[in-house]
């Protein structure tokens, strides 16, 4: 009659345990271009809605959008940790009164942005996207990502 295990089972068990872990872990890692996304998601629309009703341009109506700018020391704190590119190429949204965006640090006719804005975050193999509809300011994460 057998009362224990033998050597060799004990081993097998601790490397089995090792790599279903190493995988796990693996699986597990924070998607930061997600989290990435959604901060400067958020981000946007707190610039849409604190311009929409104003008549000057409000500095708090408008977005840098480059990781060291988008990154906040501010409670909760946020580092950006993926690339960010544009389609077209805008560094600086701001709201109108109305809400639609506008490039640069001006709300005139000519600084409207006509083309929808797509804002591309990479960070290794992961990728995420932000759609700002032009017309109306309003902004998405599509759910292809």
């Amino acid at each position: 009659m057998k009362n224990g295990f033998t050597l060799i089972e004990l081993i097998f068990v601790i490397v089995l345990i090792g790599v279903l872990s190493g995988i796990g872990f693996y699986m597990s890692r924070p998607d930061y271009t997600r989290q990435d996304a959604q901060y400067t998601l958020l981000k946007l629309k707190e610039a849409r809605y604190r311009a929409m009703g104003n008549n000057a341009l409000d500095p708090s109506g408008c977005v840098t959008l480059t990781p060291s700018a988008l990154s906040s020391d501010e409670a909760p704190k946020h580092e950006i940790k993926s690339v960010i590119t544009m389609v077209p190429n805008v560094t600086t949204v701001c709201f109108d009164g109305t809400g639609r965006p506008h490039d640069g640090n001006s709300v005139t006719l000519s600084t409207l942005i006509r083309s929808d804005l797509n804002i591309f975050f990479n960070n290794g193999d992961k990728n995420s996207t932000i759609r700002l509809f032009s017309g109306t300011g309003y902004a998405i994460i599509p759910c292809n990502n």
